[in-house]
């Protein structure tokens, strides 16, 4: 009968040991790989979400920018009294009081588009330092549902008795009868000028939709006369009493205050020197900001202008064009804006995602702007950005024709 085979022997202490420090390798190997794909698809997410905010936010600033001019006076029947916004960055670029020896007719009246160059600002929460900051005049450019309406009146025939002109309405589209509205006459002694209309009695230049004649009304024909004139009603607010005949927004990188609402605060996969690229929309009540952020983890802005070189052939299409920087266009005439500027280029310098160390940016300074000197080239180190090495750093450019200017009407 055979036996069966028995032993008390065991794994050694020694081949215990050998086995968990296998074990141990591989597992090390295994939470390192895995750390490394979980960072980068963390990376590849905050990107994702960078780029998405930045289609949408800057999206929103091009619209803007191409309204610029939107059912804005080009000239003024006689002197109006009109205020701006009240609070910086934006009281630099007000241009109620205006006055242009060049071309008196153009005193006070409204440029569509301007800015400001390499603003001094000792205060982040206000507006960076270096950064430009750019108005934009445009009925369009206000959230309420007035600012996105209009409507016609035209001529009444007689021998109708105490005939009124005949105001169009667009059905859903309607102005509500308390939205306050300007008048603007296209025509002019044959010109086109878009003058805002004003009462000549009584100096006023708005009213509510239900009381638009208190402004003004076109003249009065007989049928014989084969005439008709029409004045263009612009919603610019649903109830508030105007300040400006027009909507201003501004564009401007601040670094809101700790204490400030926590929708307006930077993101905490921002560079903590960054900042946020704001719209303000000045408010008709009082001037002050009501504010729409649009993109976060901003360190600059910089705008550029392409400019017709005066005398440029507007009936044509053979433009000589020019690029120049803010300061050029804050010179000009409100009547040379509307014809020399053809379009606008804004560069926006933040990054992508949020800090990572094991990336590095390949260079300590970035162009924002085009090479041609205008812009600006911006340097971390000088503008003491902490572990700037460590962030994906990137310029939009956003590139827009303003619709509304004479300089880009199709022709």
């Amino acid at each position: 009968m055979s036996g069966t085979l028995r032993t008390n022997k065991g794994f050694t202490l020694v081949e215990m040991i050998i086995v968990m420090a296998i074990f141990v390798v591989v597992i090390a190997i295994t939470g390192s790989a895995f750390n490394r794909i979980a960072s980068q698809a963390l990376s590849l997410t905050k990107t994702a979400e960078s780029n998405i905010a930045g289609i949408v936010g800057l999206d929103s600033m091009r619209a803007d920018i191409e309204s610029a001019g939107y059912g804005l006076p080009w000239s003024f029947s006689q002197a109006i009294t009109y205020s701006e916004a009240a609070v910086a960055p934006g009281t630099t670029l007000n241009d109620n009081g205006s006055v242009y020896a060049s071309d008196p007719t153009q005193n006070n009246v409204p440029r569509a588009i301007m800015s400001t160059n390499n603003v001094v600002s000792t205060d982040p929460a206000v507006v960076f330092n270096g950064s430009d900051v750019l108005t934009v005049r445009s009925q369009s450019v206000a959230t309420d549902v007035a600012s996105k309406q209009w409507t016609y009146i035209e001529s009444a025939v007689r021998p109708n008795t105490n005939p009124n002109p005949d105001k169009h309405h667009w059905s859903a589209d309607n102005l509500a009868d308390t939205a306050k509205v300007v008048l603007i006459n296209p025509i002019a002694n044959l010109q086109p000028t878009n003058q805002l209309v004003v009462n000549s009695s009584t100096g006023a230049w708005t009213a509510p939709f239900d009381n638009y004649s208190t402004i003004g009304k076109p003249p009065i024909y007989n049928d014989a006369e084969k005439k008709s004139d029409a004045f263009i009603i612009y919603g610019v607010d649903d109830s508030t009493d105007l300040r400006m005949p027009f909507n201003r927004a501004d564009f401007y990188v601040r670094r809101p205050a700790t204490s400030e609402e926590s929708w307006a605060r930077l993101p905490q996969r921002c560079n903590t020197s960054s900042g946020i690229l704001f719209k303000g929309l000045v408010r008709q009540s009082d001037g002050v900001y009501d504010e729409l952020p649009l993109l976060d983890c901003v360190l600059d802005m910089q705008v550029v202008y392409e400019l017709r070189t005066a005398g440029s052939n507007l009936s044509t299409n053979s433009d000589v064009l020019n690029t120049q920087p803010p300061d050029t266009v804050r010179s000009l005439t409100p009547k040379e804006v509307r014809e020399q500027v053809k379009a606008i280029k804004v560069y926006i310098l933040t990054h992508d995602g949020g800090r990572d160390r094991n990336y590095t940016f390949p260079t300590p300074t970035i162009r924002v702007g085009p090479g041609d000197g205008t812009g600006r080239t911006y340097d971390f180190a000088a503008n003491g950005i902490p572990d700037w090495q460590n962030y994906r750093w990137r310029v939009y450019q956003i590139v827009a024709s303003p619709r509304n200017l004479i300089g880009n009407i199709s022709r």
